[in-house]
């Protein structure tokens, strides 16, 4: 029973599949199947059209014509009895501008690049900064003995020293020198001699405690400033 079943199916598919081959064998081009494998066109690339480009255009242009000068006519005697010969003037060429000269350079503000600092007593300055100071007439201060002060001194500076009895009676002279806010504001530069030296500190320290809140330390003091050949003077002259 089972082997007849299969030999009817058998039958069946081979039958469709004689069907089918028939129907492709007379079927239109478009609808025919092609076979599996077999595909004679399936490497062919078809070349693509290359466009020419279209003729540029040449137009011929004229050259652009240049300006007229306008010109004036003066006659020029040739000699007695000879007829005038006119003379072309020479173009009249326009006065070149003036070139504006640049308005003068404004002079720095020191409390721009300083500004007062009252949170803390002072703050250290290098040796360019100091220079920077100096040349704008910032106030400088030493704060070592007198007596070394007069051996050489950044010049213009007063003496200072921490360690001698006048040093409140120099404070409170200052500040009155500086009653007006806007002097207080004014950095005052204190140095002494550098290294190890705290003379400079301590009195930033005091002068803080009296309400001078731009104060600046050079903290390499005067053998640095020596060293960078600044304007030094001896004596108890300033």
């Amino acid at each position: 029973m089972m082997k007849r079943e299969i030999l009817r199916s058998a039958a069946i598919i081979g039958l469709a599949v004689v069907l089918a081959l028939v129907t492709n064998a007379f079927a239109s081009r478009q609808r025919k199947l092609v076979l599996p494998g077999f595909y004679p066109n399936a490497l062919r690339v078809p070349a693509k059209a290359v466009e020419k480009p279209p003729a540029s255009v040449v137009t011929a242009t004229q050259p652009p014509t240049p300006p007229t000068i306008p010109t004036t006519t003066s006659t020029v005697s040739v000699g007695a009895g000879a007829p005038a010969r006119p003379t072309a003037a020479p173009p009249q060429i326009p006065a070149a501008r003036p070139i504006a000269k640049p308005a003068a350079a404004v002079a720095e503000d020191p409390l721009k690049k300083f500004p007062p600092h009252p949170d803390k007593p002072y703050v250290e300055l290098s040796g360019d900064d100091a220079a920077w100071l100096h040349a704008r007439g910032a106030l400088f201060l030493d704060a070592r003995r007198t007596s070394v002060h007069e051996q050489g001194h950044i010049a213009g500076s007063r003496p200072f020293s921490v360690w001698e009895s006048d040093i409140d009676d120099k404070v409170n002279k200052l500040f009155e020198e500086r009653g007006d806010p806007r002097k207080q504001l004014q950095p005052i530069v204190i140095y002494c001699s550098g290294g190890d030296c705290e003379d400079s500190h301590m009195l930033a320290q005091k002068l803080w405690g009296v309400q001078f809140n731009s104060v600046y330390v050079y903290k390499d003091g005067f053998p640095d400033w020596q060293k960078r050949n600044g304007a030094v003077k001896t004596g108890s002259a300033q």
